[in-house]
C-alpha cells in the first residue's frame, strides 16, 4: 500500500473528482506513520494500527477509527470532529486536551465552578429545551451527548468568558455554576475552542 497515493486519491475524492477513491485503510499497518497534517476527513480506518504515528494537526473529522490501535501517537492539534474512535486504544496517545487541566482554568467558589453560558431563544444556534427558565437559580438540565469527538452536542453547553464573549454576542450571557457533584456529568470535546457541555449548571447572574 502506498500511503501518499492513497491520500492523494483521497483528497481528489474529497474535491468530487471522478477518479478519486475514499480512503479505506481499515485494518492497515500504520505503526508509526507520518501522517503530519493528513486530509483523512471521513476516511475509514477502522481496526488501523496507528501506534506511535504522527498524527499532529491531521483532518480526522467523521473518520472512523472505531476499534484502531492509537497507543503513543501524537494527536496534537488534530481535528477529531464526529470522529468515530469507539473502542479505540488512546493508551499513551499524546496532544488531547486533559479536561481536568482546561476545567481548572475556571474560578471556583465552595459550592462549584464558575462558568458562562448564552442564553436566549432565536439567538443562539439551536431553540432551548422547553422546560428551561432564563431566571437567576433556575437549574438547566439536559441529556448530554458523550462522545468527546463530537463538538457541539446535546447537553447544557457553556464556555469559558472569552469565548461567550465572542460567539452568539446577541444572546443573554449568563454567569452560572457547576456543582461539585455534578463534575461527573461534564464532556470537553477532544480539543476544545473554549466551549463544552454537561448535564446540569444553576443560573447565577445575567451578565449582559
Amino acid at each position: 500500500m502506498d500511503i501518499q497515493e492513497t491520500l492523494h486519491l483521497h483528497e481528489l475524492w474529497l474535491s468530487d473528482k471522478s477518479d478519486g477513491v475514499c480512503a479505506d485503510l481499515s485494518g492497515a499497518n500504520l505503526r508509526e506513520a507520518n501522517l503530519y497534517e493528513a486530509n483523512l476527513h471521513g476516511a475509514d480506518l477502522y481496526g488501523a494500527d496507528l501506534s506511535k504515528a504522527n498524527l499532529s494537526k491531521a483532518n480526522l473529522c467523521e473518520a472512523n477509527l472505531g476499534g484502531a490501535n492509537l497507543h503513543g501517537a501524537n494527536l496534537g492539534g488534530a481535528d477529531l470532529y464526529g470522529a468515530n474512535l469507539s473502542k479505540a486504544n488512546l493508551s499513551g496517545a499524546t496532544g488531547l486536551d486533559d479536561p481536568a487541566a482546561w476545567l481548572a482554568q475556571f474560578e471556583c467558589d465552595d459550592r462549584g465552578i464558575i462558568v458562562y453560558k448564552r442564553l436566549g431563544e432565536g439567538k443562539t444556534q439551536y431553540a432551548p429545551p422547553a422546560h428551561w427558565e432564563e431566571r437567576i437559580g433556575a437549574i438547566l438540565t439536559e441529556t448530554v451527548n458523550p462522545d468527546r469527538g463530537t463538538e457541539c452536542g446535546s447537553g447544557v453547553n457553556f464556555g469559558m468568558l472569552e469565548w461567550c464573549q465572542k460567539n452568539y454576542t446577541e444572546a443573554h450571557l449568563w454567569k452560572c455554576r457547576i456543582a461539585w457533584i455534578d463534575l461527573a456529568g461534564i464532556i470537553v470535546p477532544f480539543n476544545t475552542d473554549g466551549k463544552a457541555r454537561c448535564a446540569r449548571l444553576e443560573l447565577l447572574e445575567l451578565v449582559s
